[in-house]
């Protein structure tokens, strides 16, 4: 286990010069490291934390770790003055935030545990991670010795990257966010995506795998799936290069399943019936069915492959889900309107559409497609109470465009608006996860895959059978032909990507 802290700490020092006199510290300079660590490391899994000035950490997280963290947090912020918090929490939705004072917002370096006892401590959380993949070895296995990166060409690349971002904050990376009906922009710092990449970066190298199926979604994470899309064009196995398949627009893409008169949302009114959302599948219609949550737990082989008896008709989104029920919509919907919708969501083409629409309606350009795939996404995933606000200028237009369609993304949405986004990503688990890479480890054994949500990389060998699965099994399930898109992941990419911001830079200077 190795944390990562500010490479300017000299944590010994600091420690002499200002004893900790609370109780139980007894020289565990490894647990306040760990405090430290833990607000460049929780970025890993989420890198939307970057966006934050200050990264929340959960009480529980600390507790599990440090049973007097309290006293390790006063003597941080009060004493050492190493680490600040915003002091804000709010039962059940935020704990409370912390990030290194300026001082230390610098480029990390790595220190060893040295105290086993601690280190025991940590390695329970590991094992833990290493229990939810164990039924996933056909995608686990091919994180082995032969998953390499350049670590040396990334450091050089992040080096440029950071003195070209630094001083320049039109060259951050940006979003808009709506708080409380007032929308801001927040900024990835460049230290902090730096870190977050050369921390990446560093436990490929070292083969120090993070390998997680969540209970919630049930996505497969990796050291991959939060990496920075442009440092993977350093990565490589077995010396070739890997090319990713990705779904366009997968998530209109997915969403076109649910105007589809054949996949409904059911309720279920059996006195003492388990809440549960279920979502039936056209196809196989002949083999009883158990729900997702438990297909992952029951129905493996001891070799760990899939029972190909047992098919999934229900996906279990969350055990508190309230039933919604969407039959009692006019089967007249199956009109123009959803036909147009679903034609620009398959043909990988909604969000050229509506950035047209909003462009001409509202007057406004988009710099880049990220910035059409934040309005979109909040056209189909925010609260349905946001369409009242100023700044929902974009969902009022989609709702003008598209009445019927976001009448039924409302009604998924209206006991939970993070139900229509846990509905999706569910759905997009299951195919890319225990269909696709399913098949494609049956059939083609030797092929290396690395599933990223809603994509698949493989070898330039195994490409055109990897693309011809995910057709075939995208279309049997939700119905149409999806579009397509490979990506080569070289370093030719990390090359244009720097030309590009200095570009920018220039056209800004």
């Amino acid at each position: 286990m190795r944390l990562y802290i500010p490479e300017n700490l000299d944590i010994d020092q600091i420690v002499y010069d200002y004893p900790p006199n609370f109780k139980k510290y007894k020289h565990k300079r490894d647990k306040l490291l760990y405090v430290i660590h833990l607000i460049n490391a929780l970025t890993l899994y989420n890198k939307d934390l970057m966006y934050d000035d200050f990264v929340s950490i959960s009480a529980k997280i600390l507790q599990d770790k440090i049973s007097n963290y309290k006293e390790y947090l006063n003597y941080l912020i009060n004493v050492a003055k190493i680490i600040e918090t915003d002091n804000q929490y709010f039962v059940g939705s935020k704990s409370k935030g912390f990030r290194l004072t300026e001082k230390y917002r610098c480029e990390v370096a790595i220190h060893s545990i040295s105290d086993q006892t601690f280190h025991r401590k940590l390695k329970v959380e590991r094992n833990n991670r290493a229990v939810s993949v164990k039924h996933l070895n056909y995608l686990t296995k091919w994180f082995d010795e032969k998953l390499e990166i350049d670590i040396d060409y990334v450091n050089k690349f992040l080096a440029e990257e950071y003195a070209l971002k630094k001083d320049n904050k039109s060259l951050w990376q940006s979003k808009k966010v709506n708080n409380y009906g007032k929308v801001e922009v927040k900024y990835k710092r460049p230290i902090d995506q730096l870190n977050h990449a050369k921390i990446s970066a560093e436990k490929i190298s070292r083969k120090d795998y993070y390998l997680l199926h969540d209970d919630n979604v049930y996505r497969f994470h990796s050291n991959l799936t939060n990496m920075r899309s442009v440092i993977r064009n350093a990565v490589t196995y077995d010396g070739q290069k890997l090319i990713s398949i990705d779904i366009k627009n997968s998530q209109p893409y997915l969403s076109t399943i649910l105007l589809s008169r054949s996949f409904w949302i059911e309720q279920k009114n059996e006195p003492n019936a388990p809440n549960e959302l279920s979502i039936t599948f056209d196809e196989p219609k002949k083999s009883s069915f158990s729900s997702f949550n438990n297909i992952n737990k029951n129905n493996y082989k001891g070799d760990g492959r899939i029972d190909e008896r047992m098919s999934i008709s229900h996906i279990k989104v969350h055990d508190t889900d309230s039933y919604i029920m969407l039959g009692d919509i006019d089967k007249t919907l199956m009109n123009n309107e959803f036909s147009q919708y679903i034609n620009l969501a398959v043909s990988g083409t909604l969000y050229e559409f509506l950035e047209q629409q909003f462009s001409l309606r509202l007057g406004e350009t988009f710099s880049n497609r990220k910035e059409v795939k934040t309005a979109v996404f909040q056209v189909l995933f925010t609260d349905n109470r946001f369409l009242g606000q100023e700044d929902a200028k974009p969902k009022k237009i989609f709702k003008e465009m598209f009445p019927n369609v976001y009448e039924v993304f409302r009604q998924i949405k209206s006991k939970d608006k993070s139900l229509l986004p846990r509905l999706l990503q569910s759905i997009e688990s299951y195919l890319m996860i225990n269909v696709i890479a399913k098949r494609i480890a049956i059939e083609y054994p030797d092929a290396p895959i690395y599933t990223i949500h809603d994509s698949i990389s493989t070898t330039e060998e195994y490409v055109d059978v990897v693309e011809a699965i995910m057709t075939e099994e995208l279309t049997k399930a939700i119905g149409h032909t999806p579009k397509l898109e490979p990506e080569v992941w070289c370093k030719s990419n990390m090359v244009k990507h720097l030309e590009t911001l200095k570009e920018k830079a220039k056209v800004v200077a």
